[in-house]
């Protein structure tokens, strides 16, 4: 069996795009983000299991690491541990767009309902990348989506 999508990354979504329920996959974990020109992650986020690949479709910008930037540009692959805490951040000029790709272990997703095949993502709303350091509507704007969060945890718990 096979399936195939088509994607026109000029017409993207901003932001994550999962793949997971557009390919029907079972085994491997693939979103195409796309960043605005300048644009960012408001917080930090780890995985409990899922060892990240980043490909740089097309732009440039930056992914921040455990505290230290890492430039990055069209053609780029970075790879990272699931506990590193991460960030990505378009360059100025233009929108950049990046594949990120997973390996899933058994028992993933955990919730059946997750729009993302590997559900361990753990976000620190809290912890700020740089570009976004002490600006008091992004601590608001985190905040929201902690909340958000925690509801959908305490939803999927009673599910459960």
């Amino acid at each position: 069996m096979f399936s195939k999508t088509h994607i026109d990354i000029g017409t993207l979504a901003e932001w994550i795009t999962p793949l997971r329920k557009t390919l029907n996959l079972q085994k491997v974990a693939l979103n195409v983000i796309r960043l605005p020109k300048g644009k960012g992650y408001t917080f930090l986020h780890a995985h409990k299991e899922q060892e990240e690949v980043y490909f740089v479709l097309q732009g440039d910008g930056l992914i921040y690491l455990n505290g230290k930037e890492l430039l990055l540009t069209q053609g780029d692959f970075v790879r990272v541990d699931p506990p590193v805490k991460r960030a990505l951040k378009a360059g100025m000029e233009e929108d950049m767009f990046v594949l990120c790709m997973g390996g899933v272990t058994k028992g993933y997703p955990q919730d059946s309902e997750s729009r993302m095949l590997i559900d361990d993502g753990l976000p620190f709303f809290d912890e700020l990348p740089p570009w976004v350091a002490g600006n008091e509507s992004i601590k608001a704007y985190n905040a929201r989506l902690k909340e958000k969060y925690l509801r959908r945890q305490q939803n999927q718990s009673k599910r459960s």
